[in-house]
């Protein structure tokens, strides 16, 4: 009998979500074959989170096309801070179901942030706790490694099923990401994941300092910028409250939310992804002496100390964060 996942059990579900290679992650859906046993079914899977921006800067003498621009700046967002690079990106509709785990969250827990940036009231309702989840995107980095310091990434060439989202503009503009899970407030429903791109285009200007120096500045600026990303986070916010009327009532009371922004100037083509990679862990995720169990019931930083001895660098960005800016 296949050893499938129990629905909504978290334990079962990470148990089941160990993928074939003993390096490497694997996409879900990727069979994990017999020979030999596998340690699990590979029917459940588990969820990341990733955010990244990139520029390219281009020349006269660069023979690059809009094409093939959006091809080198897409790519290195997948390459930056936790590394995905060189897969082939499917593209789901945007859940964490009763047979997937969320990394950071549910297992390998991760130090979350306790208050809220903001809440969106109800309607006859709990309102909802919108949190930063700069942690969760930690806690990807810490489990992919980065392209300088590899730990256990997706396998290269690997079909991963991800919810996504993507943009590339030419600058002068600002190209913007954001990804949230909104948790479901009963466990036995799934959790929704929100992912947006979009575009701030911007005008370069010169000013005045006080001896009359000119200055190089833009419009909106890198603050602006991060006042419009707040404002969108809570629009997504509201969206999730009337997605969840749309799934029999679905109460969503806590929600983790993060947007970047980067800026591309004249001459240089800006990208920003959001994707939500599903995987089967690499084999050696698992510490030895642990069990999928532990892993479940430990934290980040207990699982990190167990296997890791590297010097991965802090996650380098927080919440709202605009790249580049002038």
């Amino acid at each position: 009998m296949p050893n499938n996942p129990t629905p909504g059990n978290i334990k079962s579900v990470v148990k089941n979500a160990i993928g074939p290679m003993e390096d490497y992650a694997m996409g879900y859906l990727n069979p994990v074959g017999t020979d030999p046993a596998p340690p699990s079914q590979g029917t459940g899977y588990v969820a990341t989170m990733k955010l990244s921006v990139g520029t390219v800067g281009i020349s006269d003498a660069d023979i690059l096309d809009e094409g093939t621009e959006n091809i080198v700046s897409y790519d290195r967002c997948e390459a930056a801070d936790a590394n995905i690079s060189q897969i082939n990106m499917g593209t789901a509709s945007s859940f964490c179901g009763l047979n997937g785990a969320l990394w950071g969250y549910h297992l390998a827990h991760a130090d979350l942030p306790t208050t809220p940036v903001f809440s969106i009231p109800a309607d006859g309702g709990k309102p909802l706790d919108v949190y930063d989840a700069t942690p969760l995107l930690d806690a990807t980095y810490r489990l992919f490694g980065a392209v300088d310091v590899p730990r256990h990434p997706p396998l290269p060439g690997a079909h991963v099923i991800c919810a996504n989202k993507s943009i590339t503009v030419r600058g002068p503009s600002y190209a913007w990401a954001f990804i949230a899970i909104a948790i479901a407030d009963d466990p036995n429903e799934s959790n929704l994941f929100i992912e947006d791109c979009g575009e701030f285009p911007a005008r370069p200007y010169e000013t005045y300092d006080k001896d009359g120096h000119p200055v190089k500045t833009v419009f909106p600026t890198g603050d602006q910028v991060s006042d419009l990303l707040l404002k969108h986070e809570y629009a997504v916010a509201k969206s999730v409250q009337l997605c969840g009327t749309d799934y029999r009532k679905k109460a969503y009371s806590k929600m983790y939310a993060v947007s970047r922004a980067v800026y591309a100037a004249p001459g240089e083509v800006g990208s920003a992804l959001a994707c939500a990679p599903y995987v089967l862990l690499a084999q050696n995720d698992v510490p030895n002496q642990w069990t999928t169990d532990k892993l479940v019931d430990s934290k980040l930083t207990a699982w990190q100390s167990a296997l890791w001895s590297d010097k991965l660098q802090p996650y380098p960005f927080k919440d709202r964060e605009v790249v580049g800016a002038p």
